[in-house]
């Protein structure tokens, strides 16, 4: 860490608002599978354990009217809570990924000791715990006030070797279907500095607009854009368009992720993003879209938004910034949404991280898994989703509260 400056110079450039945010209410029709919070723990989410002292539980059974969770011990017992979830997951590599999640969680559970009562209708100011972890860039560039430089912290050189090589693979795969394109120009292996130089035209396609691609090398007056044809041929252009591949096919099978033809660019990513930069104490949990109109099973519908079609992505950033810190794309694969939540912010637990969502993720379950793995959440919640019922008696008296004001302004 070099300075301030320094600090405050790139996270500038990273720094991103997240755009096509859904509301809360708007999710329910999102997925089916990541609606379905079924709560199979013994106990609800406690107070915090340092601001409460142990109460022993009344001998007698009639605590079904008062506020308790859905599985209380017995008297006198100190209870530990352990997370039980049935998790669905479709595909082997999937599982994997979910039984080294929960063997890596197992590992840090804190034991929590709590009473089943601890429950109240009056605010109160908690004692938080201090930050753990580091915050900052963890990777600083040569050259901090270089776009460029920076730009290869998260966009290495290893990327394009990559686009590279796989390129080569699939073409040595489908040659002999692409008969027509290989007489227009004979084939070479695409350099990485190629590759770069192909990806800054598709990003200038963007700020210059044409009605097809092969208007951009059009010799036309009116049409011709001189940039393009002085950089690349458009034959290359077409060739690299072509053969451009992320994954070997060849080692595709029916076990394999629906992501699987650009997995390895999302653990690139991902891996970047978790390392370059370390975020503060603060941290957002929510979604954006990728705008896809196209064929997806896994493609999502809201028609409440702007962008009603495309792709669903869950992003962990961070508050200040917009960071995007982790993130997991949607694929429709039975994967609850408890298990969604604990795998992105997996690389930030136990860190005393303090985690903002909005009513669509919040359960009693998951704070109750978040704090016994030292990591704190706010945000607002659906009755629906583990309340006792004396917050529920509390919420609706509100809302009935509420509809008696707004009677009277419209009488008014």
């Amino acid at each position: 860490m070099d300075s301030d400056k320094t600090i405050n110079n790139i996270t500038e450039i990273f720094a991103d608002s997240l755009s096509d945010i859904s509301s809360d209410d708007e999710n329910m029709n999102i997925c089916e599978d990541d609606d379905d919070f079924q709560d199979t723990t013994e106990v609800m989410i406690p107070v915090k354990k340092r601001e409460r002292v142990l109460r022993k539980m009344d001998s007698d059974r009639d605590s079904e009217n008062n506020c308790n969770s859905d599985g209380d011990e017995s008297a006198d017992s100190e209870i530990v809570i352990r997370a039980r979830r049935k998790v669905l997951i479709s595909s082997d590599s999937e599982s994997e990924i979910n039984d080294h999640l929960r063997n890596s969680l197992s590992d840090r559970v804190i034991p929590v000791n709590l009473d089943s009562n601890n429950w109240s209708t009056e605010d109160f100011q908690p004692s938080l715990e201090d930050f753990e972890g580091d915050w900052g860039i963890a990777v600083p560039p040569p050259k901090p006030d270089s776009i460029p430089e920076v730009v290869k912290l998260i966009l290495g050189d290893d990327l394009f070797e990559m686009f590279s090589y796989q390129s080569s693979v699939y073409y040595s795969q489908t040659s002999k279907k692409q008969r027509k394109l290989i007489k227009s120009l004979k084939w070479s292996p695409v350099s990485p500095t190629e590759f770069k130089t192909f990806l800054a035209l598709i990003i200038l396609m963007g700020r210059t607009q044409k009605g097809n691609w092969k208007e951009y090398w059009s010799t036309d007056p009116l049409l011709t854009v001189p940039v393009f044809p002085q950089t690349m041929s458009r034959n290359r252009f077409e060739q690299i368009w072509k053969f451009w591949h992320f994954n070997d096919n060849s080692k595709m099978d029916q076990s394999s992720s629906r992501l699987f033809k650009i997995q390895p660019v999302l653990e690139y990513l991902v891996q970047k993003f978790n390392t370059v930069y370390k975020p503060k104490q603060q941290l957002s949990l929510d979604e954006g879209v990728i705008p896809w109109r196209g064929r997806f099973v896994f493609r999502t519908y809201n028609r409440g938004k702007i962008v009603k079609y495309g792709l669903l992505v869950r992003i962990l950033s961070e508050s200040d910034t917009g960071y995007i810190c982790n993130f997991e794309i949607y694929t429709a694969e039975k994967k609850k949404l408890n298990e969604t939540i604990l795998s992105v912010l997996d690389p930030y637990l136990d860190l005393w991280h303090h985690v903002y969502q909005d009513n669509y993720y919040n359960s009693t379950s998951i704070a109750k898994t978040l704090l016994e793995h030292k990591t704190r959440m706010c945000g607002t919640i659906r009755q629906n989703r583990g309340l006792p019922q004396c917050l529920k008696d509390e919420a609706c008296g509100l809302k009935k509260e509420q509809g008696r004001n707004l009677g009277i302004l419209e009488k008014k």
